[in-house]
């Protein structure tokens, strides 16, 4: 158990990255759902969810509709391993993200260098998953901008689920730990890798196109390599010039000798993925 001190610092960090309101906060019920308190929060009520004697909910939009970070939630495991292939493939284009395990998913988080429009947050996540085909979780924040009452919200870290009993952790996208120990996770966590402002933008602009047509139905997109080549030339050009298709898919999936393998994507248990040489 830390000090009284270091668990001050602690959560004084942890609040630092995740929280974007204080003039009111949730709190986790035994069912797993939220309720809204509204009333300031303190800095003891950090200490107590670090300490696993409740639990708090962190509201994405701060009281301006402005974001920190995107969470991509995945509510399932087949989902949970499609985030964990996009992580895996943001992070070869040098777009940093972080993975946190969940009762039955995980999170993917993206951080920015400051805070952005809910509306701009929610068309990059939108390009994102427009991009590489991924419908079926949730992005948060869940509005472009606060109308009625603190908008959307996701579990705070390190706490423990009220449901399940458990405290979840942090990942890389190589799936090995983000630091050993809850301590040294928050630590790292208070200066987290941020998405390039060039990444935004160009996800943003597929956001941009697509994000009427995915209010009413699904959009696919197929898979694409990307790599980080840097150099001035469009994303798109460079990410053709890095790595051959095959090549990169290989890194992540096993193929048959015909070029045939399980969809990273998709709860598949048949090899209905082909990626052909040319």
């Amino acid at each position: 158990m830390p000090s009284h001190d270091d668990l001050r610092a602690l959560a004084a960090a942890l609040g630092a990255t995740f929280i974007r309101r204080r003039d009111l906060y949730a709190k986790q019920t035994a069912d797993g759902a939220y309720l809204a308190v509204r009333r300031p929060l303190r800095p003891g009520l950090l200490e107590r969810h670090l300490q696993g004697r409740l639990t708090l909910g962190a509201y994405v939009l701060d009281a301006d509709s402005q974001a920190r970070y995107l969470v991509l939630d995945a509510d399932d495991e087949p989902d949970w391993r499609r985030l964990r292939a996009l992580a895996r493939v943001v992070e070869e284009m040098g777009c940093p993200s972080y993975l946190e395990a969940s009762r039955r998913g995980g999170h993917l988080w993206l951080f920015f260098d400051r805070p952005r429009p809910g509306a701009e947050v929610r068309t990059f996540g939108q390009g994102i998953l427009a991009h590489f085909g991924i419908d079926d979780v949730e992005l948060f924040p869940k509005q472009d901008r606060l109308t009625t009452g603190p908008g959307s919200l996701i579990r705070l870290p390190f706490g423990v689920h009220q449901k399940s009993g458990k405290r979840y952790s942090f990942y890389m996208p190589r799936g090995e730990p983000l630091a050993a120990t809850l301590r040294a996770q928050i630590r790292l966590l208070q200066a987290p890798e941020t998405v390039p402002e060039r990444a935004f933008a160009e996800f943003a602009s597929v956001g941009a196109v697509v994000a009427p047509q995915r209010r009413e139905t699904a959009v696919r997109r197929p898979w694409r390599a990307i790599a980080d080549v840097g150099g001035d030339a469009p994303l798109s050009e460079r990410l053709k010039a890095a790595v051959s298709v095959k090549q990169f898919v290989l890194r992540y999936v096993e193929l048959s000798p015909s070029g045939k393998g399980l969809c990273p994507f998709h709860d598949d248990h048949n090899p209905s993925f082909l990626v052909r040489d040319e």
